[in-house]
């Protein structure tokens, strides 16, 4: 703050006893010394306006034609004279003819400028405007959506009770207006946000307008968060500051569920990754095991240890795969399913999940239809829906999954739209458990709803099942009441009746062929397990470790060369890059990608999911090979 000029007793003396109201103002524009006649007419004493900015005397906005045209005029030592309106003490304005007449003192060095005002009489009409205006000022105050909150800082630099309040601010916080006006912004706001407060007074001294977020207390004792901007006013004569606030609670609320989607991808992407690599150790190990298996026959002594790797190392490959899922890194890849297949390789794992208090029971209908599906989507759908169900029995009770063949004869409405009449099979989902009102069931396949605590849930699971039930073709309803448990049920569009036991059964295909295939693989076990597979079924192979040595071997010997089979992702060139580079110089060169993934795979291509079974893989070769393959 810049401390007044104090002038010799002669300079006081001759300013004391001039009528005109006299003020005199530093370069900065702060208040360095008014006479008694400006005290006097404007009700301000020199202890409480010295050292003030002149913006005071303006109601702490400079008027444009001083801003523009005064400052610049009287800093090139010229003399400027307008009309102004000033406020006095009270509030009130008043309109006077202001001089400014610049002056250089010596001792201090100190530029400054001697204003005086000559008073004009305001005219009956513009007294008539300016009280409409505090009348409009006062019913904008109240009206406004704006939380204003009006105060003056104690003599301890804190806050005192409010002067005034609006109704936003009072419906906001939930008070009456006359308990509000008993309280100071330190009765409400919360603990974290009192360090803000006491620096509040220093910020307004040094700024003209202060921003800052405060968490205030509401009459319920729940917290409510405003963003402010807070500047000093002239309220009713008084030195006031006013706070301009909106409620942000919303906003925050939503950037934390952004930070936890932002979490939940990064958590995907992780899962993402360790299902790549944990794929090709799983591959190596499954492979591996199998070939061993059919070398070695079922009689040796061993083979009953390697058939408990190989199953092991294919239940681990499966638990890979819900990773991949949760990841979504998995575009869908659909084929012909046996629903009630899913739920029984998923049993084990959903009893372990709902614990020994919750009774889980399968009603299967044994005749099910087939439905087009991709296993690991409904892997997720089905969990998600067994921990929602596990999470609404926290005393336990009873899961009931069912399975039905379905056939509408007419529409249904259900929560994801209307069901058009058809076969369908049913997917049943009830719990025993909490249950929810009919308010709660309008928004469940909203994203980020979510009735669990903070902490406890980011109300996605059911927008995810939703959209990936959609994504099928199907419909998903809910039924559910306060205390009656929760039922969901979803609707898949029928595929094919299930084959009978007495189906046809088909020749074995001879697997076996004579051609040359490059291998362009990156992990040393899966190498070794594709080279000895197929060298088992006849081929002769060719060995490269990432893409760029596979179209080396391929541009050396590529009439030679029948098929590649390919990995995705390698260093330096992975199989699409490849496959693109070599169908350009060969176009009818034979192709098979196998990865971890689906992502980067165009349909109708050629591929293999990892880990895959020996007879697929060889079953796959000689189909490609015989121009035979067919892509669901």
């Amino acid at each position: 703050m810049v401390t007044p000029i104090i002038y010799s007793k002669k300079e006081t003396h001759l300013f004391d006893f001039i009528k005109h109201p006299v003020c005199i103002v530093s370069d900065a524009g702060i208040i360095l010394y008014i006479n008694p006649a400006f005290s006097e007419l404007l009700g301000y004493a020199p202890k409480h306006i010295c050292g003030k900015s002149i913006r005071l005397l303006f109601n702490n906005e400079i008027p444009k034609k001083i801003k523009s045209n005064a400052i610049l005029q009287v800093r090139n030592s010229k003399v400027w004279e307008g009309d102004i309106l000033i406020t006095d003490k009270e509030g009130s304005l008043q309109r006077f003819n202001l001089r400014i007449v610049p002056t250089q003192k010596v001792k201090p060095v100190v530029k400054t400028y001697i204003c005086t005002l000559e008073k004009n009489t305001l005219t009956s009409e513009l007294y008539e405007k300016v009280n409409e205006l505090k009348v409009i000022f006062r019913s904008l105050f109240q009206k406004t959506s704006d939380i204003l909150l009006l105060f003056h800082f104690g003599p301890n630099g804190l806050p005192n009770p409010f002067m005034d309040i609006n109704n936003a601010a009072c419906k906001l916080l939930g008070f009456t207006k006359k308990e509000l006006l008993g309280y100071s912004l330190i009765d409400l706001v919360e603990s974290k946000s009192r360090n803000d407060l006491f620096n509040l007074q220093q910020k307004l001294d040094d700024e003209a307008v202060t921003y800052l977020e405060l968490s205030l207390l509401k009459n319920d004792q729940h917290l409510v968060q405003i963003e402010v901007e807070a500047q000093y006013v002239n309220y009713d004569g008084q030195h006031a500051v006013l706070m301009i606030g909106k409620n942000i609670s919303e906003k925050k609320e939503l950037e934390y569920k952004l930070s936890q989607v932002e979490k939940l991808e990064a958590v995907g992407q992780l899962a993402g990754g360790i299902a790549h690599d944990f794929n090709n150790v799983l591959a190596g190990i499954s492979g591996l095991s199998e070939l061993a298996l059919k070398k070695m026959g079922k009689k040796h002594s061993a083979a009953a240890l390697i058939k408990t790797i190989h199953q092991k190392a294919n239940n681990t490959a499966n638990m890979v795969q819900q990773l991949v899922a949760f990841s979504r890194k998995q575009q869908l890849s659909t084929r012909p399913i046996d629903l009630n297949k899913i739920i029984k390789n998923n049993y084990k794992l959903l009893e372990r999940y709902l614990g020994v208090n919750i009774r889980f029971i399968t009603d299967l209908q044994q005749s099910l239809a087939i439905i087009k599906a991709d296993q690991a989507t409904l892997d997720q759908i089905l969990t998600n829906l067994c921990i929602n169900a596990g999470d609404a029995m926290p005393d336990g009770g009873e899961l009931i999954i069912t399975t039905r063949n379905k056939t509408l004869l007419e529409e249904k409405v259900t929560s994801s739209g209307l069901v058009p009449p058809g076969k369908y099979i049913l997917l049943s989902i009830s719990d025993s458990g909490l249950g929810m009102g009919q308010e709660t069931i309008k928004h469940i396949f909203e994203p980020f709803f979510t009735t669990k605590d903070i902490g406890y849930g980011t109300g996605l699971g059911l927008s995810i099942v939703y959209g990936l039930v959609k994504q099928h073709g199907g419909f998903i309803e809910c039924e559910s009441d306060i205390g009656e448990g929760t039922t969901f049920d979803l609707y898949f569009p029928w595929h094919a009746d299930k084959k009978t036991k007495k189906s046809v059964k088909v020749e074995k295909k001879n697997l076996t062929g004579h051609e040359t295939i490059l291998i362009a693989e990156d992990e040393a076990d899966l190498i070794l397990y594709l080279k000895e597979s197929l060298e088992y079924y006849g081929y002769k192979i060719k060995i490269a470790h990432n893409g760029m040595k596979a179209l080396d071997i391929f541009e050396q010997d590529r009439d030679a060369i029948d098929m590649i089979i390919s990995d995705v992702v390698m260093p330096e060139m992975g199989g699409v890059e490849l496959k693109l580079v070599v169908q350009n110089i060969k176009k009818d060169m034979k192709f098979l990608l196998i990865s971890a993934y689906t992502n980067r795979i165009e349909p109708g291509v050629p591929f293999l999911q990892k880990p895959f079974l020996t007879d697929e893989l060889a079953t796959m070769v000689r189909n490609i090979l015989d121009d035979n393959y067919k892509y669901e």
